[in-house]
C-alpha cells in the first residue's frame, strides 16, 4: 500500500505544479498586455530624453543618465518578462510577439 500512496502523491504533486504553472502563464499573458506597451514607451522616452540631452543640454548630466537608465531598464524589463513567459509556457506553445 505504501508504494501506491507514493505514486499517488507524486502524480498529485505534478498535477498541482502543472496547474500553478498554467495559472502563472495566463496571468503573465494578461499582465503582458499592459506591461509591454508601457515598457516600450519607457524605452522610446528614455532614448528621446538621452538624445535630446546629448545634443542640446550637455550640462544636464543627471537627465542624460536618467534617460539612458530609463531606456536600458525598459529593455531589461521586456527581456525578463518574455523569458518568464517562455519559462512557464506549456509544451508546444509558440509565443509570437506583436510588432
Amino acid at each position: 500500500m505504501r508504494h501506491v500512496s507514493k505514486i499517488v502523491a507524486v502524480v498529485t504533486g505534478k498535477t498541482v505544479l502543472g496547474a500553478v504553472r498554467y495559472s502563472l502563464y495566463v496571468v503573465l499573458l494578461l499582465v503582458g498586455r499592459v506591461l509591454v506597451p508601457i515598457a516600450s514607451l519607457a524605452v522610446v522616452g528614455g532614448i528621446i530624453l538621452f538624445l535630446f540631452c546629448l545634443l542640446f543640454l550637455r550640462d544636464r548630466t543627471p537627465l542624460l543618465i536618467g534617460g539612458a537608465c530609463l531606456a536600458v531598464g525598459g529593455v531589461a524589463l521586456q527581456v525578463v518578462f518574455h523569458a518568464a513567459l517562455r519559462a512557464v509556457a506549456p509544451k508546444g506553445v509558440v509565443i509570437v510577439s506583436e510588432v
